[in-house]
């Protein structure tokens, strides 16, 4: 693509003509160039949005590569289930989850997600579970039975990069599912319309493409399903097998029609692919339907293939725009676990689950069956403070997340060195201004620890807690 063509070229002109450019340009793969290079913004970005964040050796590896590379490493890494390291890995964590299950602790259960979201050779597959997990929202508040709410995750997790037709299959006959939204009490002459409601509003359609019919009929279509011994059973005398109408379509249909029909409707790619665009580019701005268009009927033409969407839209100019960089809020996930990879470090993995509750994100324990609404949602006046603290405490423990083990491991010296380099790992950033603002900071603070610590590296040490500690407690850092 020429560089007069790129949205990049639009970023002086305003908001309002970068929203102009025409879509297929918008989402054709991003070509650095001489005015919008492939920088460190563009690398941390990439990570932060598929890999919940990167280290510093991550980073500059990144710059050494080109995006195309970059992204294709990604996917196919998380997309290739024999690989070895991905299989050596899945072993370990499945020990780990059957004793977290045996425990019968939901807070256990948690912590191994968490381990698998920090140490997971597929970063990837973690944040579409996580994703899904919010898409198809299940708490274990009602369902009361973790290993049905860990059978689930590991369905999300085993087509969150595949067909969106077989996930959506797949949880529409999940134990834990139907338990949610009372399939159990789905029956003949007497069908519950949750599951089928929530199947059109929330999991394929949106609001406003269906009517109250189209539920009642698919409620019927639903009928039957129950779950017997942690099994999901059908049940053909409490299944109304009358002929039903949905969405314009007659039949004697069941459940598995229901998604089908569902799935045909052009509202369908429209919704899911708005809510991916949520995830990757940016939960702020609302794309209109030209915008995502030229996605809409490729990915529906290629069977929902999720894998694919999502490398479209990280490849594309879009996400690499000012419309995507930094135009997210960090989920307490985010920042918990971006903040221990970027520092490189291990931590608590009870503590951190305990404390993704006390930020807002209780994992298997969405709010509702709309899950999180997440954004700027996330962030008031308590979870600020509770951010703070939390960034104070990872960049103050000197044994699992210290920050003077990286200045030590990257040979960083001198306060202005240091300012960049946190600037750098957490920002990506090089603003003169910040740059000599923490500078003049960490000059005041090495005066006041001259009384405190009388080793040079001591000292140092301190001072690469605090630069840290800073840099994690800036507004810029609670966005991704």
């Amino acid at each position: 693509m020429p560089e007069t063509q790129s949205p990049s070229a639009a970023q002086d002109a305003g908001l309002q003509e970068f929203l102009h450019i025409p879509p297929e340009l918008l989402w054709q793969p991003y070509v650095p160039n001489a005015s919008d290079p492939w920088d460190a913004v563009k690398v941390a970005h990439l990570y932060r949005r598929t890999s919940f964040g990167a280290s510093y050796a991550e980073i500059q590896a990144g710059l050494k590569t080109d995006p195309e590379s970059l992204v294709r490493q990604i996917l196919n890494t998380s997309r290739n289930k024999n690989d070895d390291d991905a299989i050596a890995f899945e072993h370990d964590t499945r020990q780990m989850t059957a004793m977290a299950l045996d425990s019968g602790n939901s807070r256990e259960l948690q912590a191994v997600w968490l381990y698998r979201m920090l140490h997971s050779p597929q970063p990837l597959l973690e944040r579409m579970t996580l994703f899904w997990h919010n898409h198809f929202a299940t708490s274990n508040a009602k369902v009361r039975n973790l290993r049905l709410m860990q059978r689930q995750q590991d369905s999300l997790r085993n087509h969150a990069l595949g067909s969106f037709d077989d996930l959506m299959q797949e949880m529409t006959f999940d134990p834990a599912m139907i338990i949610w939204l009372d399939g159990n009490t789905n029956q003949k002459g007497k069908p519950n319309e949750n599951y089928a409601r929530e199947i059109f509003e929330l999991f394929s359609l949106g609001v406003g493409n269906y009517s109250e019919a189209d539920i009642q009929e698919a409620a019927r279509a639903l009928t039957g399903w129950s779950v017997v011994n942690d099994e999901a059973v059908f049940q053909s005398p409490l299944h109304d097998a009358g002929s039903k109408s949905i969405l314009g379509e007659t039949g004697r249909w069941t459940a598995g029609d229901v998604v089908r029909i569902a799935l045909a409707q052009p509202a369908c790619p429209k919704f899911v692919v708005r809510k991916l665009f949520r995830e990757f580019i940016s939960d702020s701005l609302e794309p209109t339907d030209e915008m995502i268009a030229p996605l809409v009927e490729e990915f529906r033409q290629r069977n929902y293939d999720i894998g694919w969407i999502v490398g479209r839209m990280v490849r594309s100019w879009l996400f690499y725009s000012p419309l995507a960089i930094g135009q997210k809020v960090k989920s307490p996930v985010d920042f918990l676990v971006g903040s221990v990879k970027s520092l490189e470090g291990t931590m608590s993995l009870v503590q951190m689950a305990e404390t993704c509750q006390t930020l807002g994100q209780n994992l298997y324990f969405p709010p509702s069956v709309k899950g999180w609404d997440g954004g700027y949602l996330w962030l008031n006046s308590t979870t600020l403070l509770q951010r703070q603290n939390m960034a104070f405490s990872i960049a103050g423990n000197t044994r699992t997340t210290d920050p003077a083990q990286l200045t030590e491991k990257y040979n960083i010296e001198g306060d202005e060195t240091t300012a960049t380099f946190f600037l750098d790992l957490f920002l990506q950033q090089h603003d003169p201004e910040i740059v000599a603002e923490m500078t003049r900071y960490l000059q005041e603070e090495r005066l006041k620890l001259k009384t405190t610590f009388q080793s040079d590296s001591s000292r140092e040490a301190q001072l690469a807690r605090k630069a840290a500690h800073l840099t994690m407690t800036m507004p810029e850092y609670q966005l991704s």
